[in-house]
């Protein structure tokens, strides 16, 4: 399954696979166990903020993309959008892009 979270009228993520890690205030979550009124973080630019997630949906993905960097490799739906400095650009074209990221533990020094 892909779980997609939304804040207000922008999601900020779509196609996390439902074992996906989501870095939440307080720890992290499986994708599929993040709700309505849940707090995580999300990029700003180039600082982690604090999100009130507003829907989630699921969805049955039959097309993944892994996204491989420097320093992870996690599998996507590829319709995922993924931060850059150029702004959010989605899995399947980002190809050769830089991405905007924070390692997990950094993410409540931050706020």
């Amino acid at each position: 399954m892909d779980h997609s979270l939304v804040e207000g009228d922008r999601a900020m993520w779509c196609g996390l696979p439902s074992k996906q890690t989501v870095n939440v205030v307080g720890g992290r979550l499986r994708a599929r166990d993040v709700s309505v009124g849940c707090r995580v973080w999300t990029m700003d630019g180039s600082r982690t903020v604090q999100t009130t997630v507003a829907e989630v949906a699921a969805a049955e993905a039959r097309h993944l993309v892994d996204v491989v960097t420097d320093h992870a490799t996690f599998t996507v739906a590829p319709a995922q959008l993924l931060g850059s400095p150029d702004g959010w650009v989605h899995a399947h074209d980002a190809a050769g892009t830089v991405l905007a990221w924070t390692p997990a533990r950094n993410c409540a020094a931050s706020d």
